[in-house]
């Protein structure tokens, strides 16, 4: 346990650890805006674009999604592992160091896929509908900016958290995301029609704003710290440390969006249309979670590394009974009158209402699982946790290619929910084998039962009560 002892000589004095409630409070108002700004741009959008133009919005977001969480490079899931470690140790100049060396490889990494796609633009849509060339071969250069960007916002919003700074982070999060929903907005206004290039040129000037604002708020934050450090980073380590995640994230997006990729390649997009609005209905449920993890991921990190076991348990308590309370309530809610809800909209999506039950069951028990993934990504056992997402990966391919061949979307969403679901379960069934801990909601309550009359939370089985590292 030496190695894991906070630096005391010559200490420089770390950032204040905010509270969960307070770093729960922010990550709730940066995800409640994405929220009700994709709501919004998710209502307001049909009303402005034909159906095929949806399923073609679909589609770019799902583009901009794989390339930014390809420039991350995992380093969402590694800057709490390491920056934040490093601020706990109180050496605030390897906490720089890591931070200048994470937004380098971001930033060159973005570059370098903004120049691959502009360039074979022409190439891609070779392959593409002659009737949506012309719309592709302008969208592209637009889509691969915005997924290099949208990979440094979120880069430095996790440095943000990864050092504290919980409120900046949060308001960083939240800029980007309003721009669509106010092209959408204002289109619908005045009376025009919208376009895919319009509604992505709306999310690159947000996103550009978003790397602007946030590279500025890191800079007050960190722009007194020392240069010098007591374990200085070093640019392989930090590669070398976080390929895991890349790949574990790369899997875990394909795996995400395979149902998309599927009938993308196999559907019509009318039915990308109609799946891609029951996605985003479904990801509503699971949203609590994220905003849990988000504000949790640090400070787990923080507590372990500084071996405050009872608030570590607190939080991971936190963690599940809001985010599957949440889910379930949402679930319910939607349930009772989204049926009515999207007839009343344009009963032109009326299936979405059946997929996105399909899909939020899915979600639901997903939130079940608390921050069982999170927790293998940030304490060190990222390889195990990308033979666990391989694993179900090629499961749930096989199962997603069945469920499309012999039920249509309907059985795609059920064989979705049934990955989902499996995934997470690996997820808590190796979080109690390797760090003797149940982040599950029945894991969970079970120790909250157990800990009842007790001053102490329940603690690892092991000769010092301590997690194992």
């Amino acid at each position: 346990m030496t190695d894991l002892a906070p630096l005391t000589a010559g200490a420089e004095t770390p950032p204040a650890v905010p509270t969960f409630r307070s770093a729960g409070a922010s990550a709730l108002f940066s995800r409640g805006v994405v929220i009700i700004a994709g709501f919004g741009n998710s209502l307001l959008l049909p009303l402005v674009l034909n159906q095929r133009g949806i399923g073609q919005y679909f589609l770019a977001q799902l583009i901009i999604a794989g390339l930014a969480t390809f420039c991350q490079l995992g380093f969402t899931f590694s800057i709490p592992s390491q920056v934040t470690d490093a601020v706990a140790r109180k050496d605030l100049g390897r906490a720089r160091g890591l931070a200048a060396t994470i937004l380098c490889f971001s930033t060159g990494l973005g570059v370098i896929v903004v120049v691959v796609v502009v360039a074979a633009s022409p190439w891609i849509v070779e392959f593409l509908d002659p009737a949506d060339r012309a719309t592709w071969i302008a969208a592209l250069p637009i889509i691969a900016a915005i997924g290099s960007l949208a990979s440094l916002t979120a880069v430095i919003v996790e440095l943000l958290r990864a050092v504290h700074a919980v409120r900046a982070a949060a308001n960083l999060a939240a800029l980007a995301s309003i721009f669509a929903a106010a092209y959408a907005g204002l289109v619908l206004a005045i009376g025009e029609r919208a376009t895919l290039s319009g509604a992505l040129f709306a999310i690159l000037l947000g996103s550009v704003g978003s790397v602007t604002l946030g590279l500025a708020l890191f800079w007050l934050r960190s722009a007194n710290w020392p240069r010098s450090a007591h374990k200085p980073a070093q640019a392989t380590a930090v590669l070398r440390e976080t390929l895991p995640n890349l790949f574990t994230t790369l899997v875990l997006f394909g795996l995400a969006n395979l149902d998309m990729l599927i009938l993308g390649s196999l559907g019509s997009m009318n039915e990308v249309a109609q799946y891609g609005l029951a996605l985003r209905f479904s990801a509503l449920m699971v949203m609590p979670l994220a905003i849990a993890n988000a504000a949790a991921a640090p400070l787990a990190v923080h507590a372990r590394s500084t071996d405050d076991i009872a608030t570590l348990y607190s939080i991971l308590a936190r963690v599940v009974f809001g985010g599957a309370g949440v889910a379930a309530v949402l679930y319910i809610g939607f349930a009772a009158v989204g049926y009515g809800f999207i007839a009343l909209w344009n009963a032109n999506y009326q299936d979405a209402y059946w997929l996105t039950l399909l899909l939020g069951l899915g979600n639901v028990l997903h939130a079940c699982g608390g921050a069982a993934g999170v927790l293998l990504m940030i304490w060190g056992d990222q390889s195990r946790a990308f033979m666990i997402v391989v694993g179900t990966s090629a499961v749930t391919i096989i199962l997603c290619l069945l469920g499309y061949r012999f039920g249509g979307v309907f059985g795609l969403a059920v064989a979705a929910a049934f990955g989902n679901v499996s995934q997470v379960t690996c997820f808590v069934l190796r979080a109690r084998a390797r760090f003797d801990v149940d982040p599950s909601l029945p894991g969970q309550w079970r120790a909250s039962f157990a800990s009842r009359g007790r001053c102490n939370p329940p603690v690892a089985a092991s000769s010092e009560g301590r997690l194992r590292r």
